[in-house]
Order: C-alpha cells, then structure tokens, then sequence
C-alpha cells in the first residue's frame, strides 16, 4: 500500500514540475495590452535563458 501512495505521490510531482515548466516557457498568445506584445502581428522571438545555454 505504501508504494502505490510513493508511486501516485511522484506522478502528482513529476506532473506539477512538468506544467510549472511548460508554462514558463510557453510563448501562447495573450492580451497585447499587458505589455507582453504576444497579439503583435510579429511573433516574437523564443529566447533560452542563459542558465540553460551551455
């Protein structure tokens, strides 16, 4: 019983990190009044972030 509580308490976790990333990368659309510019006829540019260049 135990490690089906491990195994559905790491599957919560790896799911929880996994849209927390999706979602700070995520380059959607969204409203050009908060300044992201997301609406813009020109799509901006995905840029890395310097911690994950090598």
């Amino acid at each position: 019983m135990q490690e089906v509580a491990v195994i559905i308490l790491f599957l919560v976790a790896a799911i929880y990190m996994g849209r927390k990333l999706f979602k700070q990368y995520n380059t959607g659309s969204g409203c050009a009044s908060s300044g992201c510019d997301s609406c813009a006829p020109v799509k901006k540019e995905f840029k890395l972030p310097d911690h994950l260049k090598s």
